[in-house]
C-alpha cells in the first residue's frame, strides 16, 4: 500500500495495486483518522503546561547544548595513558562490579 503524503491535508489519497479503497475496513479507518484531524485542528482548544512541565522543557534543552563526550576528560585520559601514569585500581573496579551485580 501506498500513502501520498503530500496530501495529508486533503482528502485521503491511498493508491494500492490489489486492492480499492472502497473495501468498508479502508473507509471505516479514513473517516476516523479524517474525523479526528479535523477535531484537532478545528476544536480551538489550547494546552497549558505545568510549571514543572516547563522545567523539564529548560532542562531538555539545556542538556540538547551539553557535548554527548568531555572532550577535556578524554584528552587527560590519553595522554596519562600514552605517558604511562594512568594506574587502574583493580580493587576498585571489582567493588564496583560487585554492587552493580548486588542491586540487579
Amino acid at each position: 500500500m501506498v500513502i501520498d503524503f503530500s496530501r495529508l491535508n486533503n482528502s485521503p489519497s491511498v493508491t494500492s495495486g490489489a486492492r480499492t479503497g472502497n473495501s468498508p475496513e479502508s473507509s471505516a479507518s479514513t473517516a476516523s483518522a479524517s474525523t479526528t484531524a479535523a477535531a484537532s485542528t478545528q476544536s480551538g482548544e489550547t494546552v497549558h503546561l505545568s510549571q514543572e512541565a516547563q522545567q523539564l522543557q529548560k532542562i531538555s534543552e539545556k542538556l540538547r547544548e551539553q557535548p554527548v563526550v568531555n572532550s577535556a576528560r578524554v584528552a587527560e585520559l590519553k595522554q596519562a595513558i600514552a605517558d604511562g601514569s594512568y594506574k587502574i585500581d583493580s580493587n576498585r573496579i571489582a567493588s564496583k562490579l560487585l554492587n552493580f551485580e548486588a542491586q540487579r
